[in-house]
Parts: C-alpha cells; sequence; structure tokens
C-alpha cells in the first residue's frame, strides 16, 4: 500500500515505520529534529534582534549623520571635505546616502529610532541566511546563525557599514541559491525562485551607501570560480554551462551598476581604503584602525572558544566548521566552494572587520555543503548503520538543546545588559543614546556661544561633527585621516598644555576651545587631566563624568571664564536622575576614573565602591581599584582587584599587562613573566609586551631569552611608518644590557651607541655609555660620551 493512503488509516496505537520520520505525524509538539529546527531558526532570529537593539555608540555614527543632514540641507552631494576646520576643500570620495536615510531616522525617531533601525537590519540580515536551498541544512543553518549572530551585531551599526553586511548576506544567498539549483522549497511544498535581477538592483543601492560594494564584485568573481572549476567535472558540465549563460547578462548588468554614483568610476578610489592595504593605516603615521588589525593567533586566544558565556568564542566555533566545510568540499570535488571558504577564513584572520562576512559565508556555504554531505553519506551507506544512526540522530537533538540553552542565557544576559558590562563595552540593552556621548557639553559650548575653532580627541570627532557642526569644525576624525594631521594632534597630547608648541599651534589653528573625552573606555586619547586643570593658558569651564571644556585664557574670553570656571579640586559630579542601575554604574565608574587622576583618591574609592556595588560583575571596575591601590601602596588589596578583573575579562591584552608591570615594578619577576606572555599572545601589537618580556628576562638573569624577546618586540614594530625613535632606542639599550650579562662587552657598547644615535638628546643613555665603556677600559670612547653629556646640561 502506498505510503500516503497507509497513514490515512493509521492510528495512535500504531508504531512508526522504520522508513518514516517523527516529523510525518501529526500531534503536540515533539523532540523531532523538525520541531527542533524551527526553534532554532525561531532562537536565531529572536537573538539577532535583541543582539541589535542596544544604545547607539559608534563613534563614526557621528560623521555620517552630519553628512546626511549636509546633504538635505544643501540638495548637494560633497566631493570635498566639508566636516573640518583643519582640512576644508580636501578630496572626499564617500557615498553619502547611508547618512541621508540615517539623517532620516534621526530626525524622524532620534537615538531610539536608529537602535531600532540597527535592530531591524540584524534581523534581516539573519533571515536572510536562513534561507537555505536544503531543507535538512536549515537546522545547521539556524545553529551557525546563532553562532555569528555577535559577529553580525559587531557590524549592525549606524554606519554605512551596516549595508555593506546586509547586501554581501542578500548577494551570496541569491547566487548560491542560483547555483545549487535556482529554488528554495519551502516547508509546505511551495518553491522560492531565484530573483536574480535583485543584483544590479542592490548593486545600485550599495554603490551609493558604502564603498564596501567591492564585496559584492568578489562575491562575483567567486561565483565565476566556483561555476568555471565545475566544467571540469563531467557530471557538472552541463548544468554549470547553463547557469553561466543564464546569469551572465545579470553579472554584467550588476557591474556596470557600479558607475551610476556621484563619483564615478573615482569611488573604486574610495573603496581601497577598506582593504587595508593603506599605509596610512599604520598606528605610527595614523590612528590605529583596529578593524583592520589581524587576529592573533595563539592557544589563549582559541581557548576562548571554552568559555561559553563568552559570545565572541562563536567565531573559533565558526573557524572549526570552515575547516570542516573545506575538507568536504574537496571530499566532494568542489574546489571552487572550498577555496571561497578558506579565502573568507583568511580574510576573517587577517582584519577583525571581515569577521561578520566570513560568518555569512559559513551560515550559506558550510550549512548546505554539511547537510549534503550528510545526505550522500546517508546513500552510500558511508554513515553508520540504522540503529546507529538514530543513536547520532539522538545526539544532535540533545547538541541542538544545549544549544538552544545556551542562547537563552546569552539572550538574558543581553537583555540585563550584563554581557555589555563584562564586555568593558559602551552600550546598554535597549533603545537610545550611550551614556559615552557628551551631549551636556556640547549643548554647553552651543548655548554659550564659544568663539573660535575646536582642538577634539580623535575618537570624539564624528560626535563633533554631528553635535557641533556646522558651526564648529572638527580638528580630526575617522573618515580619510590626514598623516599630517594626527601627527598634529599627536604633538598636542604629548606635550604639556601650557608650552610652546600648544600656543603655536593654537595661533595657526585659531583653536580656542578644547574638547576632550574622559570616558574610561574612549577618554585614552586625551590629554593628562591634572594638567589640563593645572594650566594657566587654558582654563577649565565645563567638567562632567565623560568630558571637559577648556577655553584660552585670553582677556577676550575673560567673561566666559569667570562665569564658568571649573575648580577641578572641589568640583563635584552629579548623579543623573531617573537612571537606571547600569547607568548610574556607569556614571559612578566614570566619575571614580576622573577623581582619581585629579588625585582625589578617597572620593574616588567612594564612588567605584558605589558603582561596584551597583555593577560587581564590571571588570573595567575592579581594574581601577586595583591602579587606586596600587597608588595607595595597599599592594594586597591591588593584586586581589587585579585578579578579580581578569577572572571577568579575560581577552583584554592590556590588563594583563598592567597585572604584569604591577608584579614587574615591585620584584616580583616570576610571577610578572606568564602575565606578560599573556599579554603579548592576546595583542594586536605586542611590541611594548616583548619589550617588558626582555627586561624581565634581564631581572631574572636570562639574557639569551631577553634577546630572543627583544628581536620579537623590534619584529613587531615593523612595517611602521614615521616610527618613534624612543621604541627603538629602548630595544638597542635593554640589548646592550642583555650582551653585558653574557660578557660580550664590545656587543654591549655598540648597541648602548646605537640608543644614544636614536636618541641623542637623553643624558642618561651617554651617561650609561660612559659608565660601560670605563667599566671596559675604553678611556677615550668614555671621555666622548662624558663629553656629550656635558653639552647637553649646558
Amino acid at each position: 500500500m502506498p505510503r500516503k493512503v497507509r497513514n490515512l488509516y493509521a492510528t495512535k496505537s500504531q508504531p512508526i515505520a522504520q522508513n518514516e520520520t517523527p516529523a510525518e505525524h501529526d500531534g503536540p509538539f515533539r523532540l523531532t529534529p523538525q520541531n527542533v529546527r524551527l526553534v532554532l531558526v525561531a532562537l536565531a532570529l529572536v537573538y539577532a534582534f535583541l543582539a541589535g537593539l542596544h544604545t547607539v555608540w559608534d563613534l563614526d555614527m557621528g560623521w555620517h549623520l552630519a553628512t546626511g543632514r549636509y546633504v538635505v540641507q544643501h540638495h548637494v552631494v560633497p566631493s570635498t571635505d566639508i566636516l573640518s576646520s583643519t582640512s576644508p576643500g580636501a578630496e572626499w570620495l564617500y557615498p553619502p546616502f547611508a547618512g541621508v536615510l540615517f539623517y532620516a531616522v534621526f530626525s524622524a525617531f532620534g537615538y531610539a529610532g536608529l537602535s531600532w533601525f540597527c535592530a531591524l537590519a540584524l534581523l534581516a540580515m539573519v533571515a536572510c541566511l536562513l534561507r537555505n536551498p536544503a531543507r535538512q541544512g536549515s537546522g545547521i543553518a539556524a545553529a551557525l546563525a546563532i553562532l555569528a549572530v555577535p559577529a553580525l551585531a559587531t557590524r549592525a551599526a549606524p554606519r554605512a557599514d551596516l549595508f555593506t553586511t546586509l547586501f554581501f548576506a542578500l548577494f551570496l544567498a541569491q547566487l548560491w541559491k542560483f547555483h545549487q539549483g535556482g529554488a528554495v522549497v519551502q516547508g509546505d511544498g511551495s518553491q522560492d525562485r531565484v530573483r536574480l535581477w535583485m543584483l544590479p538592483v542592490l548593486m545600485l543601492l550599495w554603490v551609493n551607501l558604502h564603498p564596501g560594494f567591492v564585496a559584492g564584485l568578489g562575491i562575483l568573481v567567486a561565483y565565476l570560480l566556483i561555476e568555471g572549476l565545475e566544467l571540469f567535472s563531467p557530471s557538472r558540465r552541463c548544468a554549470a554551462r547553463q547557469r553561466l549563460r543564464q546569469v551572465w547578462p545579470v553579472l554584467i548588468a550588476t557591474v556596470l551598476a557600479t558607475l551610476f554614483n556621484p563619483y564615478g568610476p573615482r569611488i573604486y578610489k574610495a573603496s581601497l581604503l577598506l582593504t587595508g592595504l593603506q599605509a596610512g593605516n599604520q598606528p605610527s603615521s595614523g590612528p590605529a584602525i583596529m578593524e583592520l588589525a589581524p587576529v592573533p593567533i595563539s592557544l589563549t586566544r582559541m581557548a576562548q572558544a571554552l568559555e561559553w558565556r563568552y559570545p565572541d568564542s562563536g567565531y573559533w566555533w565558526l573557524a572549526l566548521v570552515a575547516v570542516v566545510v573545506i575538507a568536504l568540499a574537496f571530499w566532494r570535488r568542489q574546489f571552487g566552494v572550498a577555496l571561497l571558504v578558506a579565502a573568507a577564513l583568511y580574510g576573517s584572520m587577517q582584519h577583525l572587520r571581515y569577521q561578520a562576512l566570513f560568518s555569512i559565508v559559513v551560515v550559506v556555504v558550510g550549512s548546505t555543503v554539511m547537510s549534503e554531505a550528510l545526505e550522500r553519506g546517508k546513500r552510500e551507506g558511508a554513515l553508520p548503520a540504522p540503529k546507529q544512526l538514530d543513536h547520532l540522530g539522538w545526539l544532535s537533538i540533545a547538541a541542538a538543546v544545549v544549544l538552544c540553552l545556551l542562547t537563552c542565557v546569552r539572550i538574558a544576559d543581553l537583555t540585563s545588559s550584563l554581557s555589555y558590562v563584562m564586555a568593558n563595552s559602551p552600550m546598554l540593552f535597549g533603545p537610545g543614546d550611550s551614556w559615552w556621548f557628551p551631549e551636556s557639553a556640547a549643548a554647553f559650548i552651543q548655548r554659550e556661544h564659544l568663539p573660535g575653532n575646536i582642538l577634539q580627541d580623535y575618537n570624539l570627532g564624528g560626535f563633533t561633527a554631528w553635535r557641533l557642526g556646522p558651526d564648529y569644525g572638527d580638528f580630526i576624525d575617522g573618515r580619510n585621516v590626514s598623516p599630517a594631521i594626527w601627527t598634529e594632534l599627536q604633538k598636542f597630547i604629548s606635550s604639556p598644555p601650557d608650552s610652546p608648541v600648544w600656543e603655536a599651534e593654537a595661533d595657526r589653528r585659531n583653536i580656542n576651545i578644547l574638547f576632550f573625552s574622559l570616558a574610561r573606555f574612549y577618554g585614552v586619547g586625551s590629554p593628562n587631566l591634572a594638567s589640563l586643570c593645572q594650566s594657566q593658558r587654558w582654563r577649565p569651564i565645563y567638567l562632567d563624568e565623560v568630558s571637559i571644556v577648556l577655553l584660552r585664557n585670553r582677556p577676550e574670553n575673560r567673561p566666559w571664564i569667570d562665569r564658568n570656571e571649573v575648580n577641578c579640586s572641589t568640583h563635584a559630579f552629579a548623579a543623573p536622575k531617573h537612571a537606571s542601575r547600569r547607568e548610574l554604574s556607569n556614571f559612578y565608574a566614570n566619575a571614580g576614573v576622573i577623581l582619581l587622576s585629579l588625585g582625589r583618591q578617597s572620593e574616588a574609592k567612594e564612588a567605584l565602591d558605589r558603582g561596584l556595588t551597583l555593577s560587581p560583575e564590571d571588570p573595567s571596575i575592579h581594574f581601577v581599584l586595583a591602579q587606586l591601590y596600587e597608588r595607595q601602596q595597599q599592594l594586597g588589596d591591588a593584586e586581589r582587584e587585579y585578579k578579580s578583573a581578569l577572572s571577568l575579562k579575560t581577552d583584554v591584552a592590556s590588563m594583563w599587562h598592567e597585572f604584569g608591570r604591577f608584579y614587574y615594578s615591585h620584584g616580583r619577576y616570576t610571577d610578572a613573566r606568564p602575565l606578560i606572555v599573556t599579554a603579548a599572545r592576546l595583542s594586536v601589537d605586542p611590541a611594548e609586551e616583548y619589550i617588558l618580556l626582555g627586561n624581565i628576562d634581564l631581572a631574572l638573569q636570562q639574557p639569551q631569552a631577553a634577546l630572543i624577546d627583544f628581536a620579537k618586540g623590534e619584529d613587531a614594530l615593523q612595517g611602521r611608518t614615521n616610527l618613534n625613535p624612543e621604541s627603538l632606542a629602548q630595544i638597542a639599550e635593554a640589548r646592550a644590557v642583555a650582551n653585558f650579562q653574557l660578557g660580550d662587552w664590545q656587543r654591549a657598547i655598540q648597541f648602548q651607541l646605537e640608543a644614544t644615535r636614536r636618541t641623542p638628546e637623553n643624558a642618561r643613555r651617554w651617561e650609561a655609555l660612559a659608565g660601560l665603556c670605563e667599566a671596559t677600559g675604553q678611556i677615550q670612547l668614555a671621555e666622548q660620551a662624558r663629553q656629550q653629556l656635558r653639552s647637553l646640561s649646558k
């Protein structure tokens, strides 16, 4: 009897036939593969939406909004810089319409509207990824999508890059669906046909929203490579030829669509800035763009995969899945697919920015390859016998249940903001603006109508352009940063406020206002707060827990100074009214950092304790408390707080570095060494860690190990332009000490000479050279060093 007819007469008491699946039976919800797949899909969508619903904070969001405002108000697409006071008229090639869209959303719904927009965009990304051509692969796709959500969420911010991630997912899903056969079979038996006509339309939007449209062209190249390699397979050649005949007009139209933008072919120049190949992105010639940094590959990093409550651990699981998919693709002779996944994996390791795109490739392509491999294994008998297969099926269901429970825990962490607190993030769950934004300070500047130009730190550039423009141009922001402007800013920050450097630059740029962030996460690029408060040429006129505003001390500015001057020694920080527990915790933590910087240690301790009471899981508060105790010489308490911070946050190189430095500065070299080793393995730029590690080995009387450390530190410095000579001088001087310990006095003198050559105005190094030469009997060279030392003291 045919199965359909037999099922009509089946009763609930009848057993299920061996060739039937439990999913074919009606009834209440059961723990079957089909139901588990549905739960995973639903959970992936919920997780994605909630992961995207957080306060907006992105450093580049401001200049996107400012650009959109300019286009709307002037009906002109800018081709030169219209936001900065330092580079007016400089060439600017950047699609403006993402900013227009964000500005429209903000104008209608404010910051909360931007939060909801990003949450819906992330939901759309994941929904696109879950339309898997293989029905059996939908469960695998949902599981992989859950792992991919944290990486996708990092790109779902109110910035133009959001559209590259979204359109990349749409492009890949459509082309992969077409490669797989042209349709997706839905659960009800209907078919969702491939809409290739979408590709040129999407590209037309993409090229006018973000320079990352080249990623779409990369997908086209990858698709042609996959189909081209299929031509070498006799069994798949005919189908590949047919698909190529159908798709080539669409691909050509898609490429031509890139030319329909305000800048024409010049838009490709802007796209090169996103590839990570631009020399100006090196840390010494411009700001360190962490998105373009490579992923440090070490056992310490990969061990994060086992930290089940750490959302970013999903990247390492996806990397493992990618390796499996590559192997399966080679086994099935799908060489193009293997190359695509391998290229995506390599790109994600070279640049953090590409982890989201890599995740998309793994979910879309990997889920299909794995599901088809399972089906082929069943048909060819490569998998275990049916009874054993039933056990494997239950194991897969159990694994899915565990993943569901894990996802529920992560959702709970999101909605309570715990995951953001433990990640040292400026975000909190829910719509609105971040506590990091210095909105009150910006309102003060506007209200007082302060004269002159603004100097602000790099992280505040986008916010300044948005909140204070066009009345005030920003000094520097996150667009195509000029190395000259970056160097100029670093001269400001590294010099005392009353130095001639500040006076000359302020005169040249007509700088009258200083605007700096003091927030504990993004205020690290600001000058020393105590030196600002003690300056005579600049006077603080506004201070809160996240920012400070200073005005140039001139007679024409006295009315503002007399009316608003702040006494940093006594200034009180008022807690915000109607704030949530997490917002209050951030307030007290920020206030504690500022009070500590001002030397008001007892008040800092009180504020930090209050913050810790509200958020005991916040590693940053434990970390600042450790620094406070260290200043107070309460070394036991400092050590306890350093350990508490690291127990809560294990992936921050700076925390390991500071704890190791703590041990090193107090002579505990054996305890310091493993901490600095861990910091070096976690750091994307470990030069400082290797230099400190070498000094620790010198203190441990291990000069050979120290020389190896210094060589690694020098390697880490390679490739930088305009390298600070002090870094190489430190390495040279430390090598001199190591060779002296080894008894190679001549090489020790050579390295000390190198240190003095790199920093000829450093008197201490000339004195060390003189002493070294005297100890080795080279009196003439010692006298030359002494003579140089005397000339420096005149």
